[in-house]
């Protein structure tokens, strides 16, 4: 249900005012310490740099995301498939087990695709996620993670991750083609394997799995108060997405658009100026090395944010320069 409460008189009989925001964030912990347990599942990209040469390859990966849950028992929440690794939020106890039967059907398609060893030695990571906080840090940076790197992506409309599915109304108009009573031919045509025990309730967009029919996003909705929430928790919360990236093994990354507002405010909070071109050259070296140190700015965001040659900035952080 579309989560909006109105007040309104109509016959003498009145709708239940709508919720306080502070009552749903009360719900919402409720929800989430009785609903759980919820696992980050992420891995290590691998060697080659790309996993999948095109659309289909990663149509069937996410075909492979569906039956690996009813394999293991667990539901999808949130994932995001990059070029070249996974992040998965898995609710249920099993979260090995849906990684290893997503990445064992995944490994024989390409192998039979003339592509064996892309997937050799990916191993993945695994983070309880114990708190209501954790859980959207964690999100965020799932569906993020497309976003901080390429500058084409739209957050919340690029089709390899789950990002497209929270509050969005337009889902439950999009046609949808049932899979549970194809024939056998229809549903290997799907699976591009003799396997094609797939799980029932699943739909297709087009000749392809609609993720909407697996993934648990209407629960993802819940455990925010409000689609503004949301939104701004996924697109305002640079130190939440820095602590996340750390706690899992990663480097933070931010486009210049996130890092510029951070820069101003150090420059006011940090030396009392209102400009970059206000401050000193130990200042500037100073707010440098907090962008470099708290927020893992590249050598060259910093040469472009604050207005600082290549090789300055390349003579304060080398080992930057040389591994950039």
């Amino acid at each position: 249900m579309w989560q909006e409460d109105y007040v309104c008189v109509m016959m003498n009989q009145a709708i239940p005012a709508q919720k306080s925001k502070r009552l749903r964030e009360k719900e919402a912990e409720i929800l989430f310490k009785n609903s759980g347990p919820y696992v980050h599942v992420y891995t290590r990209a691998i060697e080659s740099d790309i996993i999948f040469k095109d659309k289909e390859e990663r149509y069937v990966a996410i075909t492979y995301m569906a039956m690996a849950a009813a394999d293991a028992n667990v539901e999808v929440i949130a994932y995001a498939m990059m070029s070249n690794h996974f992040h998965f939020i898995i609710r249920g106890t099993r979260a090995q087990s849906y990684f290893d039967a997503f990445i064992r059907r995944l490994t024989t398609y390409l192998s039979r695709h003339g592509r064996p060893g892309v997937l050799k030695g990916m191993m993945a990571g695994y983070t309880e996620i114990t708190s209501l906080k954790q859980f959207r840090d964690e999100l965020a940076y799932v569906i993020r993670n497309p976003f901080v790197v390429r500058e084409d992506i739209h957050l919340f409309a690029y089709p390899w991750t789950s990002g497209f599915l929270y509050f969005n109304p337009f889902l439950r108009i999009l046609p949808a083609t049932p899979v549970d009573n194809m024939s056998i031919q229809q549903k290997r045509m799907i699976t591009k394997s003799k396997d094609c025990n797939l799980p029932k309730g699943l739909t297709l967009l087009g000749s392809f799995v609609n993720p909407a029919s697996f993934v648990n996003y209407k629960l993802a909705e819940a455990l925010f108060v409000t689609a503004r929430q949301f939104t701004l928790w996924t697109m305002k919360n640079v130190e939440a997405q820095v602590e996340t990236a750390l706690r899992l093994g990663e480097v933070p990354t931010f486009p210049d658009e996130e890092l510029l507002p951070i820069v101003f405010r150090l420059c006011r909070e940090e030396f009392g100026q209102q400009k970059i071109s206000d401050l000193d050259s130990q200042q500037l070296t100073s707010l440098a090395k907090r962008l470099k140190y708290d927020y893992h700015a590249s050598n060259k965001q910093l040469a472009r944010l604050l207005n600082m040659t290549s090789d300055k900035v390349d003579a304060m952080f080398p080992l930057s320069a040389k591994n950039p």
